[in-house]
């Protein structure tokens, strides 16, 4: 039976998930085996993720360097399988202390309900780098 939500409705959900009510289950409950998360390579939590169980190690990872995350998406656009959210993010860094802001967008395939790939998009990655030292 195919998932009768839109790709937005899919992201708008991942998003409640996560952001306010931070469940990382519920956030992946839309990602599958072929479901890939490409963060930025330069970063140390960097790399291709393919997978839910890959998925969930590298968000792991992710909250291994922050804390008190947030990203606050301002703009959201979509269609028929992409979906683009663009917003805030804020981070302070477990190691070093120091609070990071800037622009970021998340790029989002969605193909009959399941999450296909998600690609965040830094505006600033030195900035990211200087705060975890």
């Amino acid at each position: 039976m195919l998932n009768s939500r839109t790709p937005r409705e899919v992201v708008d959900d991942a998003y409640d998930a996560i952001l306010k009510k931070g469940d990382i289950e519920a956030f992946l409950k839309d990602f599958d085996d072929n479901s890939v998360l490409q963060e930025t390579p330069s970063l140390p939590y960097g790399g291709t993720f393919k997978g839910k169980d890959a998925v969930r190690k590298a968000l792991m990872r992710v909250f291994e360097y922050w804390k008190d995350f947030s990203y606050k998406p301002e703009h959201i656009l979509a269609d028929e399988e992409w979906v683009m959210a663009y917003g805030e993010f804020s981070a302070t860094s477990i190691k070093t202390g120091k609070k990071v802001a800037f622009p970021l967008a998340e790029i989002w395939r969605i193909r009959q309900g399941r999450v296909v790939l998600v690609t965040p998009v830094y505006s600033d990655t030195k900035a990211v780098l200087d705060a975890l030292g």
